[in-house]
């Protein structure tokens, strides 16, 4: 920092060689040469970025010095001047996120989609109406809403309509939500017969509902006299 190189020389490399003999020593106001402790705190010196970043050489000249570091400091950004934090706790501005913890991070992460199975959690909608959804992988007939539980629609009936001969209830539901079911459960031990969409069902059984969003349901229960029959229809999740 103290000589004055009057041959430099670069490679492609951006490496610096100087000639040995092609010096002079420079000196503070009080005389005393650079090289050997002089003071260079009220010294300025004009200098331009350099145009690629380069290790900082021994001897080089104090503006080609500050040179390399305003491109070191450039191309770094505002990351120059930010603080390191280890930790999950930080929420203070201008403070940059360790690798260490990165790849703690990066684990946990790894070990819920593990546990996941392969589910991801998607999202409908949006503001106070989004939905929340899981789904394994790509199959959309598997997607169910998050926090969604099993849904009875009645447990019994009361045999009212028709003649003291045959008696019978009736049950209509049109255009049902179902997009968040897996499946339509019925168990019944008295003569009845269910039509979910072009589905039948005349005794105790299950119907799939997998990648079915809507229903229409009709319930007709056969009986006698006007007990109360058993009869549970359930949408299970």
């Amino acid at each position: 920092m103290a000589e004055i190189y009057k041959g430099v020389f670069e490679d492609d490399k951006g490496n610096r060689y100087y000639a040995a003999s092609d010096t002079e020593i420079t000196y503070d106001t009080a005389g005393i040469p650079l090289n050997n402790g002089g003071d260079l705190s009220e010294a300025s010196v004009n200098f331009t970025v350099s145009s690629s970043r380069k290790a900082l050489t021994a001897k080089a000249r104090f503006k080609a010095l500050m040179g390399d570091i305003a491109k070191w400091l450039t191309d770094l950004g505002p990351a120059a001047f930010y603080k390191v934090a280890d930790d999950f706790t930080t929420t203070a501005e201008n403070y940059l996120f360790t690798a260490r913890k990165g790849k703690q991070l990066k684990d946990e992460v790894d070990n819920l989609n593990q546990n996941l199975g392969g589910a991801k959690i998607i999202h409908e909608g949006s503001g106070a109406d989004v939905k929340y959804y899981a789904q394994l992988g790509a199959d959309a007939a598997s997607k169910k809403l998050l926090g969604s539980k099993n849904l009875t629609l009645f447990k019994k009936a009361l045999i009212m309509d028709g003649t003291n001969v045959q008696r019978y209830w009736l049950f209509r539901l049109e255009e049902m939500d179902v997009s968040s079911y897996s499946s339509l459960k019925v168990e019944c031990t008295a003569s009845f017969q269910l039509t979910c969409n072009d589905i039948v069902l005349s005794q105790s059984g299950t119907i799939d509902l997998k990648g079915i969003d809507t229903v229409s349901l009709t319930l007709r229960l056969n009986g006698a006299s006007n007990p109360y029959y058993p009869i549970t229809v359930e949408l299970l999740v």
